[in-house]
């Protein structure tokens, strides 16, 4: 009496389907691996309806050459192929780095092997599907992988979109700060040529009027004089706006400016203020944009030094190497506590600032030890 030699079905029946939904409208690519051409439709007809591009190889060397072409979401290897079986496969595919930690899952008809688990875990696998396959059962787990395969390019699709967002921000901060400086330098101009000399000719013709007020009564003369001191506070009013606004002395150069600025300051203040400069000669013309952001920045620190450091001596330190520009702000007083330095100097408008010009900025600080900021930016930017 014969035997009926019938071969293991590869299935039984029964499924539920869910087509998957990619976040960019782009399917997810997943690889069967196997050198029967039946299984392989088989595999392809059972997950055809979830929305996936799938690719096919007979052999691992074919599954190789597939994946230096294109990235898979999740690899189904059968365990048993000629040359070059299922486990060795598995192994070199996540030999190669860029597919290193792409799913693979072994299809074997070694039902409950620990052998056989151990050598697929061991090659890389991530899990198993085991003969005759359930349909719903290889669905199930080829959605879990591709869903996470989803996620994770949703993922990017956000850090991208967050990135570009970002920069989108910084673009518009800076087109805000050009404005600014714009519109600052602007008013300044008008305030000089219109106001500024409006209260000069003004001045003169009073300068005149008490030149020849020897004939007029004494409270005239009076009047004369007062009228002059308000039109000389007038004019210093007038200045001091000019320079909040745009001091001319920029015009000159960083190094000019921050002459300028530390020598207004030390009258004011009565604090002591160095300015030491290395490298090439900041007199020289500057970049307006580079040289305005880092005397703003010189502005605000000097500022905060009045309001929090109680020091006695502020020092500025400019150099200028091959490649990059930097600029070091360090007063004698209190320093701050580690917890108020993200706050200090206005440190995040500042990050900003000089973010834009493709710089970094950072603060040390000790309490009773002083206070530096140090800013680094690329000449280039």
């Amino acid at each position: 009496m014969g035997t009926d030699q019938r071969e293991t079905p590869v299935f039984r029946e029964g499924a539920q389907r869910r087509q998957l939904t990619p976040p960019d409208g782009v399917p997810a690519s997943i690889l069967l691996v196997d050198d029967n051409p039946a299984k392989l439709t088989a595999l392809a007809a059972v997950l055809a309806d979830l929305g996936l591009d799938i690719s096919t190889a007979s052999s691992g060397r074919d599954a190789l050459r597939l994946l230096l072409q294109r990235d898979f979401a999740v690899i189904l290897l059968d365990a048993r192929m000629p040359g070059m079986d299922g486990f060795e496969t598995a192994s070199l595919i996540h030999g190669r780095p860029k597919s290193a930690h792409t799913p693979i899952i072994i299809i074997t008809a070694e039902v409950g092997s620990d052998a056989e688990r151990i050598r697929g875990y061991g090659s890389g696998a991530v899990d198993f599907i085991f003969s005759p396959i359930l349909p719903e059962v290889l669905r199930a787990k080829v959605r879990v992988f591709v869903d996470l395969f989803y996620l994770q390019r949703k993922l990017a699709l956000q850090a991208e979109e967050l990135l570009e967002s970002k920069r989108q921000l910084r673009d518009l901060a800076n087109y805000e700060e050009q404005i600014k400086e714009e519109e600052r330098k602007r008013i300044a101009r008008e305030v000089h040529d219109q106001l500024g000399q409006s209260l000069l000719a003004l001045r003169m013709d009073v300068s005149l009027l008490q030149e020849r007020a020897e004939i007029l009564p004494e409270d005239l003369k009076e009047r004369i004089s007062d009228a002059m001191n308000h039109i000389d506070t007038a004019i210093r009013s007038v200045r001091a706006i000019i320079n909040d606004l745009r001091p001319p002395v920029l015009d000159l150069g960083l190094q000019a400016a921050i002459e300028w600025q530390l020598e207004e300051f030390r009258q004011r203040t009565g604090i002591a203020c160095t300015l030491q400069v290395r490298g090439d000669d900041f007199h020289a013309d500057q970049d307006d944009k580079r040289a305005t952001t880092l005397f703003r920045i010189v502005q605000e620190a000097l500022s905060n030094v009045i309001r929090h450091a109680q020091a006695t001596q502020v020092q500025v330190e400019l150099e200028q190497g091959e490649q990059r520009l930097q600029l070091r702000i360090g007063d004698n007083g209190i320093g701050m506590p580690e917890c108020h330095k993200a706050d200090s100097f206005g440190l995040a408008g500042m990050k900003e600032r000089i973010g834009m010009l493709g710089g970094e900025i950072g603060i040390s600080s000790t309490p009773g030890g002083g206070t530096t900021l140090t800013i680094s930016m690329p000449l280039d930017a």
